[in-house]
């Protein structure tokens, strides 16, 4: 048995039970450690609660001020105690360390899964502060995998905050220094951690899962359906002093509210590689595995899969990254709109290199709302994936609401204001619900001058040589003219499919243009036959863009560019034999139909009289012998991709009195492509 020791160190804590509901998702995990070093260590060795009303707030594993803080009278560690002593301890035995050596005949060891559910009685409010306020506080751990024995595929200790009704479940712990940590502990009901203070750490949780972390874990376990409900959210920062936090490698599943929440100004947290809406493998159960049900229903049905909300962040300076979400779906109503993934406001984010609708083993399960919404200014937003999002709210067919897997909904104008929304990945399913676009500007919160600007155009696609210039300005009623100049932006290449939805599939290639907007680039490989090419350009300079800073980027080209096509053969149908004086007409074709335009013709050979017509592909040659004897000519085709093709025709011209012979004129009409 572990054995307390009283060292130095801690912070200031509030573990207040709120009535609230705990959203948590889960996954397997690395778990990290047992904590080592010096300060005060303190050995919860009781599930149990063993609050009792008269007393209990003032109960403590083993720490005594005089008359206000003494131990428990049963001897016995809770974790309830070991958060109050842990608060109440001067700053000289800090840090602390909360750690765990439960007995596999504690009450609430479950044999079968190997963990134990720490209860937390739903009669309290607890409060972890400091008594001394002149004191610092902070350097708190908390950590589950101290526990001896358990599992090693996820939290061998499971707080149980889940009671029989929603007027009693769903305990909060809110954290009110700095420098604590809270790792590989699972959360089982409602109830969120609330981190009032900076340079705190939250890492391999479990937030909201049942303990084998298969499923969803409601935040009330009554038997009547109507008393059953998601969990209320997961990790909060909510307040301005909510800063230098790092959330990281959590899994959070079924949150009502958000997944993870900073508002009020948090700054400089780091939000990274969390799992959210998915369970503990990552994944999602079978047929959701396929894709994810989004069927609008306001009560919890238990048919359905509820991978909960996804991440909101405001404040300045956050990083999100590496976060991996799917499925995400809560009770609702046909009008309410669904959990969208990431909402960023604010300024000055880092968005980047996170994964959305796909799974942990790359299942495209989609979302069921928008991918993004972005508000603020001086966001990066790049090397991101989002797989069949939905419509977050109903499109509008001029493309300026939220039909987007991304949307900026309001960005502020200024030489020094930007958002780079740029290099990401965006595929959609080919369902009516599903954006038709990859990223647009919403109205009117984003000026007209930035929602119509059409980005670069390409002029020719050869091999993995593209080439091309700025786009074209776009001419709106009254008339309004939005100038497509962008002297010295950067263009960005995708690939794309060939149905009608704007996507970026993959990222081909860059460039830059001169001062003329004229550019070429080299893709990173040849165009597929069923592939063609987007594109979307970034300002270098403050001004290029309408008024807006260095660092804009457009919406993708609303044009699919296809590669050029070399000509593979030409055809020549019409007669072999005819009479001199009388005019004969040849179909000329180069194949393959959709060979690239323009096409020079050149004809030689043995003619009289010769008119021709052109039309795209094909081209007519009328001709007329004065006369007898064989008549020979050559087409050649050549529209400057690849070479040129050739082909050779022979006619038998005889005059009109010779025996064997008979007057016709042949026209064949000109076949329209």
């Amino acid at each position: 048995m572990l054995k307390g020791k009283h060292v130095k160190v801690v912070t200031i804590w509030t573990l207040m039970i709120l009535m609230a509901s705990w959203a948590i998702g889960s996954s397997t995990s690395t778990l990290l450690a047992e904590p080592s070093g010096g300060g005060t260590t303190i050995v919860v060795d009781s599930s149990e609660d063993l609050a009792d009303s008269v007393n209990f707030d003032n109960h403590t594993c083993g720490y005594t001020s005089g008359a206000i803080y003494f131990p428990a009278g049963d001897g016995k560690c809770t974790l309830r105690r070991a958060i109050l002593e842990a608060g109440v301890r001067p700053d000289g035995d800090r840090p602390i360390q909360i750690v765990f050596d439960l007995e596999t005949s504690d009450p609430n060891y479950d044999s079968t899964l190997q963990v134990w559910e720490v209860q937390i009685d739903e009669s309290y409010v607890w409060e972890l502060d400091r008594d001394n306020i002149t004191a610092d506080g902070g350097q708190v751990t908390i950590d589950g995998n101290t526990q001896p024995n358990g599992r090693n595929n996820g939290p061998k200790i499971m707080i149980n905050t889940n009671r029989d009704n929603l007027a009693t479940f769903g305990r909060s712990l809110e954290v009110r220094t700095s420098g604590n940590t809270i790792r590989n502990l699972g959360f089982i009901g409602g109830g969120q951690i609330i981190l009032y203070e900076g340079e705190n750490t939250i890492q391999n949780n479990w937030m909201g899962l049942t303990a084998d972390g298969m499923g969803l874990s409601l935040a009330s376990t009554a038997s009547d359906q109507a008393e059953r409900s998601m969990a209320r959210g997961g990790i909060i920062l909510p307040n301005e002093d909510s800063d230098n936090n790092v959330i990281k490698n959590n899994f959070i599943i079924g949150a009502s509210e958000r997944a993870i929440r900073i508002t009020s100004g948090g700054d400089k947290n780091i939000i990274d590689s969390n799992f959210i809406g998915m369970n503990a493998s990552g994944l999602l159960p079978s047929p959701f595995d396929k894709g994810i049900d989004c069927t609008r229903e306001v009560d919890y049905d238990s048919s359905l899969w509820y991978g909960g909300r996804g991440i909101q962040v405001t404040g300045s300076e956050n990083t999100i990254i590496n976060n991996q979400i799917a499925g995400l779906h809560v009770p609702q109503s046909a009008n309410d709109t669904p959990p969208i993934a990431m909402e960023i406001s604010g300024d000055d984010h880092t968005v980047t290199n996170n994964l959305i609708g796909l799974d942990a083993d790359g299942n495209e399960v989609g979302v069921c709302g928008q991918g993004m919404l972005l508000q603020g200014t001086e966001h990066v937003v790049e090397f991101n994936r989002i797989i069949h999002s939905r419509n977050g709210f109903d499109p509008n067919d001029d493309g300026t609401d939220f039909d987007s897997a991304i949307i900026t909904q309001s960005f502020e104008t200024g030489s020094n204001k930007w958002i780079t929304v740029r290099k990401n990945i965006i595929m959609d399913a080919d369902e009516a619900t599903h954006p038709d676009h990859a990223y647009r500007f919403a109205s009117p919160g984003v000026p007209v001058e930035l929602r119509q600007f059409n980005p670069a155009k390409v002029t020719s696609i050869v091999g993995t040589a593209v080439s091309g210039t700025q786009g074209d300005d776009a001419v709106l009623p009254g008339p309004t003219i939005i100038p497509a100049d962008c002297d010295n932006c950067t263009i960005y290449l995708y690939a794309d499919d060939l149905d009608s939805r704007i996507e970026s599939f993959e990222l081909l290639g860059e460039a830059t243009a001169d001062g003329n907007g004229n550019w070429s680039a080299t893709l990173s490989r040849p165009l597929n036959d069923n592939e063609g090419l987007r594109t979307q350009s970034m300002a270098n300079q403050n001004g290029v863009i309408h008024n807006f800073g260095a660092g804009t980027t457009s919406k993708l080209s609303d044009t699919l560019y296809l590669p050029e096509q070399a000509p593979t053969s030409v055809s020549i149908s019409g007669p072999t034999t005819g009479k001199t004086g009388i005019e004969y007409a040849f179909n000329i074709t180069v194949n393959p139909d959709d060979v690239s335009l323009p096409i020079d013709f050149t004809i030689t050979g043995d003619l009289n009289t010769i008119e021709t017509t052109l039309n795209d592909n094909q081209a007519v040659l009328r001709v007329t012998w004065n006369s007898t004897g064989s008549k020979s000519f050559t087409v050649t085709a050549d529209n400057g991709v690849g070479s040129a093709v050739m082909a050779n025709h022979t006619i038998n011209i005889t005059s009109p009195d010779e025996p064997g012979t008979s007057d016709f004129f042949i026209y064949l009409p000109l076949i329209q492509r």
